[in-house]
């Protein structure tokens, strides 16, 4: 298990590593303020920190894989997967304001939420709440 681990967080580093220079292609800066590069390079950057924290607290044995290892289920992964892709193709239909309201309490229930009245409130301020974000303040058109 112990392995495992250490060869996923690896890959993640890689993953982070190949996209943080990718990213330096970018402008970190232009103009107005940040360029292109500035949010994937820190967020790889971040996410590389994170990736050496958790390689450290595996190396030292900090993980116990016992009582805290990852349990893969595929019925959730496919389920998220499937909604995922029923959002993509009702969004040029209903736009992205429907489409996210029933997309986000679908993935609530289906990853183990039941406080109905946080899943509506979660769900109507990251469908419009997001969308009018996007188009009134940032004005970046969405479908």
């Amino acid at each position: 298990m112990k392995r495992g681990w250490q060869a996923a967080v690896a890959l993640l580093l890689a993953v982070f590593a190949f996209f943080a220079v990718e990213s330096l292609q970018l402008s970190l800066r232009d103009a107005l303020g940040p360029g292109p590069g500035f949010f994937p390079f820190w967020l790889s950057v971040a996410g590389g920190v994170l990736g050496l924290i958790l390689l450290a607290q595996i190396a030292r044995g900090a993980v116990d894989f016992e009582t805290h290892g990852l349990k893969f289920e595929l019925r959730p992964v496919a389920l998220v997967l499937a909604g995922l892709v029923v959002a993509t193709a009702l969004l040029e239909a209903v736009g992205f304001r429907l489409a996210v309201l029933a997309l986000l309490p679908y993935l609530l229930f289906v990853l183990g939420a039941r406080n109905w009245l946080a899943i509506g409130l979660f769900s109507v301020a990251g469908s419009f709440g997001v969308y009018h974000l996007f188009s009134g303040l940032l004005k970046v058109p969405l479908p």
